[in-house]
């Protein structure tokens, strides 16, 4: 599947899952009027109000990882057969939360391990020379490090909902996908990104006109939920995009299903 293909996928059937965009964006309007009072200039450094802060990101991670299993699981249903039904979304959401959240550790271990490596091979080459050149190459390296790990780190997550594989068996089948369709992937996730930066740039905008005679919180309010919408459509579109682009990459390579370990 071309990059283009899979955009226009991604754009075409996210209209089959405008229930699921709903959820997303009651999470995220919820999510951003509870984080409202929190963001202001007098509760920085309040900790307190860090602690609370702190716990609700906690909650709202915990719900976002049973929406990602529920949503993955209407993405695979719908790129397969062409349908699906929302009401299987908490029981996919539930079947794959563990999975998940195993994932996200691993991924939180595999940073953990390249921000190491890399802070040790920055630290030995300013040893060397700490100049303008240094540094700039050292952070050419962060940066292309950083790319490289994302698009390799993409598709685990799918192969464990599209392959109802386990942690390692998704992680193995993803990053391996990843490896060897790596400039592929690469342009579908740059491809991806600069949409979802245009699209946010200029609704930004439109929102800014309409808002400035506005009073500040109702600024807030209205800019709180636009943002909203953007951030639960433009995922759900990357979400069918690269779902479709694992799917197929997975069938040219003869895979087959697998369980969980």
């Amino acid at each position: 599947m071309s990059i283009i293909e899979a955009v226009k996928k991604g754009f075409t059937m996210s209209g089959k899952l405008l229930n699921v965009v709903i959820i997303f964006f009651i999470l995220n309007v919820v999510m951003g009027l509870v984080s409202l009072p929190f963001a202001s200039p007098e509760n920085v450094g309040n900790p307190g109000v860090a602690a609370i802060s702190f716990i609700l990101s906690l909650v709202f991670f915990a719900i976002f990882i049973f929406l990602q299993g529920g949503a993955l699981g209407l993405t695979r249903d719908l790129l397969k057969t062409g349908a699906c039904n929302i009401s299987s979304f908490a029981s996919y959401g539930k079947k794959y939360y563990v999975r998940i959240l195993g994932l996200l550790l691993l991924y939180v271990l595999v940073a953990v391990a390249l921000v190491l490596v890399l802070g040790l091979a920055g630290s030995g080459i300013l040893a060397l020379a700490n100049n303008l050149i240094t540094r700039t190459i050292v952070g050419a390296i962060a940066g292309i490090v950083a790319i490289a790990a994302i698009v390799i780190l993409l598709f685990p997550i799918y192969a464990i909902v599209a392959d109802d594989a386990s942690v390692m068996q998704a992680f193995k089948k993803g990053t391996k996908l990843g490896k060897e369709n790596f400039w592929n992937i690469l342009g579908l996730f740059l491809a991806l990104v600069v949409i979802s930066v245009v699209i946010s740039l200029v609704i930004g905008f439109v929102i800014g006109l309409i808002t400035v005679p506005l009073p500040f919180a109702v600024t807030q309010i209205i800019i709180t939920i636009v943002n909203g919408a953007v951030q639960s459509y433009i995922p759900i579109v990357m979400m069918l995009a690269l779902m479709g682009c694992y799917l197929g990459l997975s069938k040219g390579q003869g895979g087959s299903q697998t369980g969980p370990a």
